[in-house]
């Protein structure tokens, strides 16, 4: 009776006969086909009911789960049943209880017990549960095991190249273009899935960037908006926005504390003007202007603070501050970039001319910004030619416009070498009446100017002679900043084509090349090009091998007086040797000559 009690209460305690089956699999295989047999009943029970709490069916599932991999054969459909049971009735499914079996294959996947090609569909799949938690531990998993499958040289091109073909048909799905539908959440972590594989270098191909590229056409969003400042900076890793809208968990991270530049600056100018309040005031606006760079994606977020620099007797003590980020490569791997650009385009200009009359969505004035700077940069990049986007940007360029300075910045990237000059000199005389003029600020002038030297820089034929002349006028403002955009501006031109600017304001080495016929300061038409005549930089490789051809011949000098002081010593050496000796027996009597 002892021996049978105790072997019931062996059967109902579960964690106890887990470790024993850990210590010793062939004694306790009868006790395993026990609770094998007693999972797949219960499962028969559950199936018709499987809205059920069934908090004993999960522990059951969680101790086949750790000890399958002792009985290998035996177990050989319990993964198989799991993932049925997932596939069938996870949107009705407790939540505790689904969790419990994602946490189950996961398990039997880390153990090898499933092929992840089995299970990550599966998982994909469970994004679409309105559950924040369960996201959350499927988005860690799948991150980690594909990094895993890829990891050092070795890449798993079927895991990838059927995960990425996933993702795709649930980014363009029809139910992912549904903003209220469980498809938008499973579209959104599966971007974040992607996204985040990129910036660890284990998806960086071109077909995972495409991936990417298709959800910039979502009309969720934040879909649409995770996938753009993808493009606009692939290193910057944004906060945990989760699609749910609910706030974001605390995961023990240290937030830092909102600072309000504004009251800081009213307090410096009231109170008395001390070292200390100037020190924190200056180390405030620093942070401050850090933040914003990283906002704007010009400071990749990783990098350590460097605002608080260090003081010391008076002497600043800096840090390497972080450089600016701009990775072309995501760009050069957009297939069809004039396709693109049209269509984002065309996104942006029904937004910005229709109404929300009709149930329309109409993107905020930010989204468009966004999106008009990611044009911008594949126009850029890529030398397109997007004929519309230029006038509608005119309509922008107004010193009262919010965030003008940026549509500004968004204007010059545009512009490149094959922008036709007819396009760009309204703007330009739009950017010169508006910002460049005595009625303006200073700082609205100079912003002004260096617009025009940016766009000049890309395409000198944009500028007209008379323009050009008397923006140049503005090089003796009493404002510095005006002055030396104004002198930026004139040395662009004596540089590129001094033709353009006035006698006096040519310079001498510019005045004294266009008399004597010797400059080649000449600027070329619209879609012109000069012939090259040999290869760049051969005059360089030419004069170093100039100077290193005479301690060539010094070297070999050096070791022909070396090699013939040698011969030398060793003739004296021989000649001596070869003289005549007297040898003696040992009595001391002379025997005779030898020559050695």
């Amino acid at each position: 009776m002892g021996r049978k009690s105790r072997s019931e209460n062996l059967l109902n305690n579960l964690p106890q006969l887990q470790n024993l089956i850990k210590r010793d699999p062939h004694s306790y295989q009868e006790e395993f086909v026990q609770q094998l047999s007693h999972f797949e009943a219960s499962l028969a029970i559950f199936e018709l009911k499987p809205d059920e709490e069934a908090k004993e069916f999960g522990e059951l599932i969680n101790f086949l789960s750790q000890v399958a991999k002792c009985y290998p054969k035996k177990s050989t459909r319990f993964p198989k049943q799991l993932i049925d049971l997932l596939q069938k009735h996870y949107p009705v499914l407790n939540g505790d209880l689904r969790k419990a079996i994602v946490q189950a294959l996961i398990l039997l996947r880390s153990r090898g017990v499933v092929s992840n090609l089995r299970v990550m569909p599966l998982f994909f799949t469970l994004f679409r549960c309105r559950d924040k938690g369960l996201r959350k531990l499927l988005y860690t998993h799948i991150i980690n095991d594909v990094k895993l499958a890829n990891k050092g040289k070795h890449r798993n091109h079927k895991l990838n190249k059927a995960l990425q073909g996933f993702m795709y048909t649930m980014i363009t799905a029809a139910d992912a273009q549904d903003k209220h539908g469980e498809g938008a959440l499973a579209a959104k972590k599966s971007l974040d899935v992607c996204v985040e594989l990129y910036r660890k270098n284990i998806w960086t191909d071109a077909k995972a960037v495409n991936v990417i590229a298709q959800a910039c056409f979502s009309p969720i969003t934040k879909v649409m908006m995770t996938a753009v400042q993808f493009f606009l900076n692939p290193q910057k890793r944004s906060g945990d926005n989760d699609e749910s809208g609910s706030e974001a968990e605390n995961d023990g991270s240290t937030k830092k504390k909102f600072v309000n530049i504004q009251m800081i600056q009213h307090q410096s100018n009231v109170n008395k003007k001390t070292k200390y309040r100037t020190r924190v005031m200056s180390r405030v606006a620093r942070a401050h202007r850090r933040e914003q760079a990283k906002k704007l994606g010009q400071l990749p977020a990783s990098d350590e603070e460097d605002d608080d620099d260090e003081v010391t007797g008076g002497k600043k003590k800096k840090k390497n501050a972080g450089k600016p980020i701009v990775n072309f490569d995501v760009l050069s791997l957009i297939h069809d970039p004039q396709g693109f650009v049209e269509k984002l385009f065309a996104r942006v200009h029904s937004s910005a001319t229709s109404t929300k009359r009709g149930g329309n969505t109409v993107d905020r004035f930010e989204v468009r910004l966004v999106l008009l700077k990611l044009i911008s940069r594949l126009i850029g990049h890529h030398q397109l030619q997007l004929m519309a986007f230029y006038p509608f940007l005119q309509r922008y360029l107004q010193p009262h416009q919010v965030d003008v300075t940026q549509i500004l910045a968004v204007l010059a990237t545009g512009t490149h070498a094959f922008t036709p000059p007819d396009v760009l000199q309204p703007l330009i005389r739009a950017i010169a009446d508006n910002f460049v003029a005595d009625h303006c600020s200073p700082e609205v002038m100079c912003a002004g100017l260096n617009t025009i030297r940016a766009i000049a820089t890309r395409q000198p034929l944009s500028v007209d002679p008379d323009l050009l002349n008397d923006l140049v006028l503005y090089r003796k403002h009493k404002d510095k900043g005006v002055m030396m955009a104004a002198r930026s501006l004139l040395a662009l031109y004596r540089e590129v084509n001094p033709e353009m600017l006035h006698r006096r304001d040519r310079g001498r080495e510019a005045t004294i090349g266009l008399i004597s016929g010797t400059t080649d300061k000449t600027l070329l038409g619209f879609g012109a090009s000069r012939a090259a005549e040999g290869v760049d930089g051969v005059e360089l490789l030419e004069r170093y091998e100039e100077k290193a051809q005479p301690a060539a011949v010094a070297d070999n000098e050096d070791e022909w007086a070396q090699w013939e002081v040698a011969s030398s010593g060793d003739e004296s050496e021989v000649g001596s040797e070869s003289e005549w000796v007297s040898a003696s027996n040992g009595a001391g009597e002379d025997t005779g000559d030898i020559c050695l």
